[in-house]
């Protein structure tokens, strides 16, 4: 019987061979060291870093940057299987730390293998990703990975960043002189709305913290931890057979210093069970 997953988005289209009854898994050991990591992370607030913005100001950056984003990408148009993508992101944003962000997730018509967020919870994922995704828990940990970023704010703490590197520590004095409500006039400096590469791409360190965070956001919500490594070794593996295809990931993705596997010795506390994580392939994701 077909999962829900399956009826979405049809039959995974990279890796799809299965790992044997009893093989061993390397994700399951790189989610033992992720959730240690995170249950260390969890002992504290998440701490959102220097940012010159708000958490509204997040959220209208956001906004304002879809609108522009969505007149450059090819939508997929599918409601049925925006509706499902939604709902697995829904039940990630429930266990998101720090705000509360209105999450929401569209699908792009796009082969290659991506998947990207802006500040305030605004989220992509190309058709390729969910059709090279063996089940939904694979699935969740990329979204997962995204909503983290989100509530770690590490858009607007790159834009920050950007501004004093570009504009100067002057640009302290003018938010401290009231313009802290205008964003405007702060985006222009760093290139405005829209597909701004200061929100997109993050640092090593950012990404090893993605991966800390979106594992624990995958535990407190019932999948396992360890389809997020799993997905991202699939990705390793097709950087090598396909690298074009993945290309834009891993521009975007860098993986931390020590590597995935290093991330992993940091999450002790997950307790093996499988989750919610339904088998692999659904409703196809039909080109329009």
């Amino acid at each position: 019987m077909l999962s829900d997953f399956e009826r979405t988005f049809g039959r995974p289209r990279l890796g799809t061979a299965r790992l044997l009854p009893g093989a061993p898994r390397l994700g399951a050991v790189l989610a033992a060291v992720l959730l240690a990591g995170a249950s260390a992370l969890s002992a504290r607030e998440v701490d959102p870093g220097f940012n010159l913005f708000s958490v509204a100001q997040d959220v209208e950056i956001g906004r304002q940057s879809a609108v522009e984003a969505e007149r450059q990408l090819p939508l997929l148009g599918d409601r049925s299987v925006d509706r499902y993508a939604n709902d697995v992101l829904g039940r990630l944003a429930a266990e998101a730390p720090g705000a509360r962000y209105p999450y929401q997730i569209k699908v792009v018509n796009s082969t290659d293998v991506n998947a990207f967020t802006l500040p305030g919870g605004y989220m992509y994922v190309n058709r390729g990703l969910v059709e090279a995704a063996r089940s939904e828990s694979e699935l969740a940990g990329v979204l997962a990975h995204e909503a983290a970023h989100v509530a770690l704010r590490h858009g607007t703490h790159q834009a920050s960043k950007a501004l004093v590197a570009r504009a100067g520590i002057g640009i302290l004095g003018a938010l401290l002189d009231g313009d802290r409500g205008n964003s405007g006039k702060l985006l222009d400096a760093i290139g405005g709305v829209g597909l701004n590469a200061v929100f997109l791409k993050f640092s090593r360190d950012a990404e090893h913290e993605a991966d800390l965070v979106g594992a624990r956001i995958m535990r407190d919500a019932g999948y396992d931890p360890a389809a997020m490594a799993d997905f991202f070794e699939l990705l390793r593996r097709e950087q090598r057979r396909d690298p074009g295809r993945v290309e834009q990931f891993f521009s975007s993705h860098p993986p931390p210093r020590t590597g995935r596997a290093g991330s992993a010795p940091k999450l002790a506390a997950w307790d093996g069970s499988s989750g919610r994580g339904r088998s692999a392939d659904s409703i196809r994701c039909k080109p329009s």
